[in-house]
């Protein structure tokens, strides 16, 4: 009986962006500038595979649970902070 070689694993790359830890520092610090100012911001996010933008003033930011609560035009919505890419 002959062996039967196995299959190579393949390892996907992900396509999602590399952030630093200044990155991550400059996201704090506009979102905190945010919350104390009322500014307008977007908010550019990665989630599965796909940059999905949010234009809008920021309310809530809670660290515990890792949301951040934003209200754009009548609705709130909720962003995962971890999937936070940019904030403009």
């Amino acid at each position: 009986m002959t062996a039967v070689p196995k299959p190579k694993k393949v390892h996907k790359s992900s396509d999602a962006p590399k952030l630093t830890e200044e990155d991550f520092e400059e996201i704090g610090e506009k979102i905190n500038e945010a919350l104390e100012f009322s500014n307008e911001v977007e908010i550019t996010t990665y989630h599965q595979k796909q940059f999905d933008s949010a234009k809008g003033v920021v309310t809530n930011a809670d660290g515990q649970t890792g949301k951040l609560t934003m209200r754009v035009g009548y609705e709130e919505i909720k962003i995962n902070i971890n999937s936070i890419v940019s904030i403009k």
